[in-house]
């Protein structure tokens, strides 16, 4: 056993309770629309993100703060104390480069230690770091992003976890810019790899106290799904209130430090802000999963699971899908994962039902005990967490209620109600971009998301919210029936769960709704009883094909009204393809990417019925 396998003291029965109350005040809006706050105050934060780190180093220096598998197999581990070594050092190294608040610096790296640390560094020296996702480097037609997110940041010094892999396409972008280009084995990790005689961190300790909230930490890139992507600016502020907001929803991590198994990368604000922060605030520890939700990385995931006991567990629903796959099967990875699982978060999409009623089963009959499904809803731009559910639902279109200190508009729009944010944890905008920004906002100062949803209960907001979808996704049939694309989707992927791992949805101008499926195959193969099935094999199967049928027609039965009812589906040969860009990093899909890429397998759905 690791030392990150240690709870650190707190049992299973810690009594400091999971949820906050939900309570919430709903103040009414001139022009229809309402305002929806927590009637909890949010509590004081620190100035600088790397204070929890500061303050753990000293509480706890050899508490073991990361952990990932080395090349023998083992757990490499990082301590709170040597982490902030390294720090110290790393951070004196880029100020010597020439870094500083405007001259930032990038990352293009899987998840790592070495990276964790080159990042840790930049924020501790008040150099804004910028993550970029190893696939603009790795695939050819995701190039254009990289040069876009290099042309935007212009870094003093660029990161490389893997400089043969992904060397050369960053010096392209960063072509005729003054850039130092570092891996793990040269540059500033290896002059950080040990404490640095005080004397010659003088500099870099003036320097972090002087970072207040304003400064900015980190430059998170969006999707760039809908075009180029756009650096987001987040400031100590946001991060530091973000993870105040968290603990005030679920307060059993301020008592409690995590234990997590997780694999979701750091170049997206869930990973790389929501919980590798929770880590270092909450002084838990992170075991870096290799693994992905994906054929090709699902075992390492599995592998882990088997070995550490996770308090808390993140994934998207995709990922929950092929876990609950793997235990009905797996009685030792179902007892290993539920020993002290206190909650399992779930995000990028809604859960599917039979996926929750799962996991709750196979929790008590392990243990005997429940343990809590949630989610949380958010974005980039604000931090990300805005809601968070905080009490019993079993409805994964239900995204929670404020988190303290975020206002969350439901301003009218075209019918239908979109969310907006103000708060502490709200971007004061886009690096380079103050025409987008300009827009991004409305005149009382909310962030517009873009996102629809509506109250539970419209007689009791502490009901919660329920998600609905984009707003843009939303189109109209011939008939001019609206089609809510999100809640359509989760509607369906509940059905047709475990076999389908992603559902697209047609019909902009058609006469009725079609749907595209893409397959599961580990599920597909445990229907069909065939272990080593091709993917094409299995999307071409009866069983998975009647399986594909029968959830249909469920949801038909259920549905019958022409805005969600479903005329024809297709179940898709191929999976999506990250060179098409039909599926980001997480694992979510991008609906308009797949409708665009596969148009005749789009144009088939309209000369056959289900």
């Amino acid at each position: 056993m690791s030392r990150g396998q240690e709870s650190h003291g707190v049992t299973r029965e810690a009594m400091t309770p999971t949820f906050a109350p939900a309570d919430v005040v709903r103040v009414p809006q001139a022009d229809g629309g309402f305002i929806v706050r927590s009637a909890q105050a949010l509590s004081a934060y620190p100035e600088r993100i790397t204070d929890h780190l500061v303050r753990w180093a000293a509480k706890d220096p050899q508490r073991i703060f990361l952990a990932e598998r080395a090349q023998d197999g083992e757990w490499a581990t990082l301590s709170y104390g040597a982490a902030l070594a390294r720090a110290r050092a790393i951070g004196q190294h880029l100020l010597n480069l020439g870094c500083g608040p405007h001259a930032p610096v990038a990352s293009i790296s899987e998840n790592s230690i070495e990276s964790a640390c080159f990042a840790l560094g930049a924020l501790y020296a008040g150099v804004p770091h910028a993550p970029i996702s190893p696939s603009y480097a790795g695939v050819a037609a995701a190039y254009d992003k990289l040069e876009a997110c290099m042309g935007a940041l212009r870094p003093r010094v660029v990161f490389l976890g893997s400089p043969d892999t992904h060397g050369r396409s960053a010096a392209r972008a960063c072509n005729g810019m003054q850039t130092v280009f570092v891996s793990t084995v040269e540059g500033v990790l290896s002059l950080g790899a040990n404490a640095a005689p005080e004397e010659q961190l003088q500099n870099v300790e003036f320097v972090n106290r002087q970072i207040h909230g304003d400064c900015v930490a980190k430059y998170l890139f969006t999707s760039g799904s809908t075009g180029t992507p756009k650096a987001v600016i987040n400031t100590h502020r946001m991060l530091c209130a973000n993870q105040e907001q968290f603990a005030a929803l679920w307060p059993f991590v301020r008592d409690e430090p995590p234990i997590l198994v997780d694999w979701l990368p750091w170049h997206h604000t869930f990973g790389g802000n929501e919980v590798f922060f929770l880590v270092m605030c909450r002084g838990g520890t992170l075991h870096i999963d290799a693994g992905r939700p994906v054929e090709s990385g699902i075992d390492t995931s599995i592998a882990n699971l088997k070995e550490i006991s996770p308090t808390i567990y993140f994934n998207v629903p995709i990922g929950f899908d092929q876990l609950v796959t793997r235990m009905e099967s797996d009685s030792a990875l179902r007892d290993n994962f539920f020993r002290r699982l206190r909650m399992a978060f779930y995000s990028g999409a809604g859960m599917s039902q039979r996926t929750w009623s799962r996991l709750e089963e196979m929790c008590h009959e392990s243990t005997g005990k429940p343990f809590a499904v949630v989610t949380a809803w958010g974005a980039t731009e604000t931090a990300p967490l805005a809601t968070g559910v905080h009490f019993e639902s079993h409805r994964s279109d239900n995204i929670g209620l404020p988190a303290p200190g975020c206002d969350i508009k439901f301003a009218p729009v075209g019918g239908r109600y979109e969310l907006r944010v103000k708060g502490p944890n709200v971007m004061p905008g886009y690096l380079g971009r103050p025409d987008v920004t300009a827009r991004s906002f409305d005149d009382d100062g909310y962030y517009c998301t873009g996102d629809a949803a509506r109250l539970a209960d419209e007689q009791n907001p502490s009901a919660g919210i329920i998600f609905g979808g984009r707003i843009a996704e939303d189109f109209k049939l011939r008939t001019g029936v609206w089609v809510s694309v999100g809640r359509l989707r989760g509607l369906l992927q509940g059905e047709l769960s475990p076999i389908a791992s992603h559902v697209v949805v047609a019909g902009a101008d058609r006469d009725a709704i079609g749907i595209a499926v893409f397959i599961n195959l580990q599920a597909a193969r445990h229907l069909i009883g065939l272990a080593d099935a091709s993917l094409q094999d299995a999307t071409a199967h009866p069983l998975v094909l009647r399986h594909v049928r029968d959830g249909i027609a469920r949801h038909n039965e259920r549905n019958a009204g022409a805005s969600v009812r479903v005329g024809s589906h297709v179940v898709l040969r191929d999976p999506p393809s990250v060179e098409a860009k039909e599926i980001t990093d997480k694992g979510s899909i991008n609906q308009a990417a797949v409708l665009a890429h596969r148009m005749a397998d789009i144009e088939a759905l309209w000369n056959q019925q289900s």
